[in-house]
């Protein structure tokens, strides 16, 4: 008896879990990836930073700004794979089967596509952000490797109390310079991968929609052969 019920509850675990559509879990891989290599790059390359200018105060609170992130978009990435499992497939006909729920769940994957674009924005703006140290950090490379440059006056760039830097500590300056380069690329490739993920939950999130639509017209139809049928069967016993 007991190997029974096992073994008749483990085919509907592996099917709830081969539910999961993979289009949307795709997307939210890329999304924990890119959130996590944003994490690690970004933190490590503000680090970079303060001990390449010499100033400890310089974006303070970056660390706690970025970790906040990481796990807000861990949170919302898998309330978006939730909606997502439970609008696609079998999962839309248990959970959203009547014509209120229906609605329902049409109203809920509309809140998701707007919050899935908001996101894809607030993304494409720290792409964009992300460009200002990628690109100096460049120029640096380009005017030492390419001009031979020499020296670096920090105050030309807004660090009033830094001095100017030469010789073997400009050397020096630079070699931390590549690391930090390193570090905002990643960042940046990795702020581009989430954006690609925020894109395609908001690709499965419509067809989700345009499913459940659909659905809404075969349960007014069924509903309305279910009508059918019982009318034909109460004339048929009158008869």
């Amino acid at each position: 008896m007991v190997n029974s019920r096992q073994s008749d509850s483990r085919p509907g675990c592996l099917q709830c879990m081969a539910s999961i559509p993979c289009a949307s879990l795709i997307a939210w891989i890329m999304m924990l990836v890119g959130v996590g290599g944003f994490t690690a790059s970004l933190i490590i390359g503000v680090r970079r930073t303060r001990d390449l200018i010499k100033y400890e105060y310089w974006l303070v609170f970056m660390e706690e700004v970025v970790i906040g992130i990481c796990l807000s978009m861990v949170v919302v990435g898998t309330f978006f794979l939730i909606i997502a499992s439970l609008s696609s497939g079998n999962n839309s006909r248990h959970v959203f089967g009547t014509t209120k729920k229906n609605a329902f769940g049409r109203a809920l994957n509309i809140l998701v596509l707007v919050f899935a674009y908001a996101f894809n924005l607030i993304w494409v703006l720290i792409s964009c952000v992300l460009v200002i140290p990628l690109t100096c950090f460049v120029l640096l490379r380009v005017l030492y490797e390419a001009h031979d440059l020499s020296c670096i006056d920090l105050k030309n760039y807004g660090f009033v109390e830094s001095e100017e830097i030469c010789g073997a500590k400009f050397k020096l300056f630079w070699t931390q310079g590549q690391e930090a380069l390193v570090c905002y690329a990643a960042a940046w490739l990795s702020a581009i991968v989430v954006t690609l993920s925020m894109s395609h939950f908001m690709i499965a999130i419509g067809a989700n929609y345009k499913h459940l639509y659909e659905t809404k017209y075969s349960t007014y139809s069924a509903y309305s052969d279910e009508v059918r049928v019982s009318t034909n069967s109460m004339l048929e016993t009158k008869m």
